[in-house]
């Protein structure tokens, strides 16, 4: 007599269901719809921040200049009242009737140009600070409004803006 023994062949498989494939996409889709809207408001945040931080440090920047022109005496309009040696900033900074700063290249007087306003933001931030251009492509693009005032527009935002009004010498960062 010959003994058979029956051989059960072990089904065991590994991997998932289909529906579980399903619940984990259904699940993480999910997640994903919550998280990434807070993500991009954390880009937001991060762009807001950078702005009103460089906005901070031109400010500090122009009022230095007005507390030096101070201390000299309140001599009026200067030209080269700052030796400035970094070799992006095309000269010495000049300074406006009221000590407010207004070009480097000794053309004038006054703030009245967007090469003045590419100018005065050069001369008064550090060489290493955020880029600036009269077009696209760097950090900020310069724009001059007329009456003396800059307007600095942030390209990776352009909502928002640093203005710098060189009559009073008030800067401004327009972040909403």
């Amino acid at each position: 007599m010959v003994n058979k023994k029956s051989t059960v062949k072990s089904t065991n498989t590994k991997g998932f269901t289909l529906i579980e494939l399903v619940v984990v996409i259904l699940i993480l889709a999910i997640l994903a719809a919550f998280v990434l809207p807070r993500f991009a408001t954390l880009e937001e945040d991060a762009q807001r921040s950078s702005v009103e931080a460089t906005s901070a440090s031109f400010n500090v920047g122009v009022r230095n200049v007005h507390l030096q022109w101070n201390a000299a005496g309140s001599p009026g309009a200067v030209q080269d009242f700052i030796k400035i040696s970094d070799p992006l900033v095309l000269g010495d900074l000049s300074v406006n009737a009221a000590g407010w700063p207004a070009d480097t290249r000794g053309v004038s007087l006054t703030l009245n140009s967007q090469a003045d306003c590419i100018d005065v933001w050069r001369a008064v931030l550090a060489s290493n600070s955020e880029e600036i251009d009269s077009a696209n492509g760097s950090d900020y693009q310069a724009i001059y409004n007329g009456s003396n005032r800059c307007t600095y527009i942030y390209q990776k935002n352009t909502a928002f803006t640093i203005t710098y009004d060189s009559n009073t010498g008030v800067v401004v960062s327009n972040t909403p």
